[in-house]
Protein backbone atom coordinates (compact mmCIF):
# COMPACT_ATOMS: atom_id res chain seq x y z
CA UNK A 1 0.00 0.00 0.00
CA UNK A 2 1.50 3.19 -1.12
CA UNK A 3 0.08 6.55 0.03
CA UNK A 4 0.31 9.96 -2.24
CA UNK A 5 -0.04 13.59 -0.23
CA UNK A 6 -1.22 16.61 -2.18
CA UNK A 7 -0.74 19.77 -1.27
CA UNK A 8 -3.28 22.16 -0.68
CA UNK A 9 -3.06 25.65 -1.09
CA UNK A 10 -5.96 27.73 0.74
CA UNK A 11 -7.71 30.12 -1.35
CA UNK A 12 -10.63 31.98 -0.66
CA UNK A 13 -13.53 33.94 -3.36
CA UNK A 14 -15.45 37.03 -2.83
CA UNK A 15 -17.72 38.49 -4.90
CA UNK A 16 -17.89 41.85 -5.42
CA UNK A 17 -20.75 43.12 -3.33
CA UNK A 18 -19.21 41.28 -0.52
CA UNK A 19 -15.59 43.01 -0.71
CA UNK A 20 -16.80 46.36 -0.08
CA UNK A 21 -15.39 48.18 2.68
CA UNK A 22 -12.90 45.49 2.81
CA UNK A 23 -8.91 45.65 2.02
CA UNK A 24 -7.56 42.30 0.92
CA UNK A 25 -4.24 42.02 0.06
CA UNK A 26 -4.71 39.90 -3.21
CA UNK A 27 -7.02 40.73 -5.77
CA UNK A 28 -7.64 38.52 -8.68
CA UNK A 29 -10.77 40.39 -11.50
CA UNK A 30 -12.06 37.79 -14.09
CA UNK A 31 -13.02 39.66 -16.90
CA UNK A 32 -13.89 36.94 -19.49
CA UNK A 33 -17.79 37.76 -18.41
CA UNK A 34 -18.59 41.46 -17.81
CA UNK A 35 -19.25 43.04 -14.61
CA UNK A 36 -22.74 43.36 -13.92
CA UNK A 37 -22.99 47.55 -12.88
CA UNK A 38 -21.95 50.23 -13.34
CA UNK A 39 -19.55 50.72 -10.91
CA UNK A 40 -18.53 47.15 -9.88
CA UNK A 41 -15.50 47.08 -11.88
CA UNK A 42 -13.85 50.28 -9.69
CA UNK A 43 -14.93 48.30 -6.67
CA UNK A 44 -13.28 45.21 -7.15
CA UNK A 45 -10.12 47.07 -8.25
CA UNK A 46 -10.05 49.45 -5.25
CA UNK A 47 -10.10 46.46 -2.59
CA UNK A 48 -6.22 45.82 -3.24
CA UNK A 49 -3.96 47.54 -0.93
CA UNK A 50 -1.31 47.47 -3.64
CA UNK A 51 -1.32 47.38 -7.15
CA UNK A 52 1.37 44.88 -7.76
CA UNK A 53 -0.79 42.47 -6.24
CA UNK A 54 -3.62 42.94 -8.56
CA UNK A 55 -4.47 40.56 -11.11
CA UNK A 56 -7.02 41.10 -14.30
CA UNK A 57 -8.13 37.73 -16.21
CA UNK A 58 -9.43 39.33 -19.69
CA UNK A 59 -10.57 36.89 -22.72
CA UNK A 60 -8.03 36.49 -25.55
CA UNK A 61 -10.08 38.89 -28.17
CA UNK A 62 -9.79 41.97 -26.08
CA UNK A 63 -7.26 44.56 -26.25
CA UNK A 64 -6.34 45.47 -22.67
CA UNK A 65 -9.87 46.75 -21.94
CA UNK A 66 -13.15 46.35 -20.86
CA UNK A 67 -16.69 47.88 -21.50
CA UNK A 68 -18.74 49.22 -18.92
CA UNK A 69 -21.91 48.20 -18.87
CA UNK A 70 -24.57 50.42 -17.98
CA UNK A 71 -28.76 49.88 -18.52
CA UNK A 72 -30.13 53.19 -18.86
CA UNK A 73 -33.77 51.74 -19.02
CA UNK A 74 -33.43 50.39 -15.42
CA UNK A 75 -31.52 54.17 -14.39
CA UNK A 76 -34.87 55.69 -15.80
CA UNK A 77 -38.07 54.23 -13.84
Amino acid sequence: MTRHQFSVKLAYAMTINKSQGQSVKFVGVDLRTRVFSHGQLYEALSRCTSGDYTSVLLSSDASNSTTNIVYPEVLLQ
